[in-house]
């Protein structure tokens, strides 16, 4: 369901994209709420910061304005212009953090 201005929903099962100019392009159950705001596959992946992305996985966050998760499962990236690059229940919650993978690093 592309419910957000000049959003869209490319494929998949239940995604939505409810944030202005955001997009879901695949995956199961997967929502783009932020204004654009991106999923790109996966299921469960939530983009809800403004300008943030999650590139695929299971269960990833991307909460924080410009922030990214690239995939893993149960990351979450919560800080302004925060990352997490895979791996498992990591969490990159501080503005500008990064976690680069492994298993519940913060």
């Amino acid at each position: 369901e592309a419910s957000g201005r000049w959003s869209s929903v490319s494929s998949g099962i239940g995604n939505k994209a409810s944030g202005s100019y955001s997009s879901v392009t695949g995956g199961d159950n997967n929502d783009a709420s932020g204004h654009v705001s991106s999923v790109s596959g996966g299921i469960l992946n939530t983009a809800s910061g403004d300008i943030s992305s999650v590139t695929g996985g299971y269960e990833n966050e991307a909460s924080g304005d410009y922030s990214s998760v690239s995939g893993g499962r149960e990351n979450q990236a919560t800080g302004e212009t925060a990352s997490v690059s895979g791996g498992k229940l990591n969490t990159a919650q501080g503005d500008y953090s990064s976690v680069s993978g492994g298993w519940e690093s913060k």
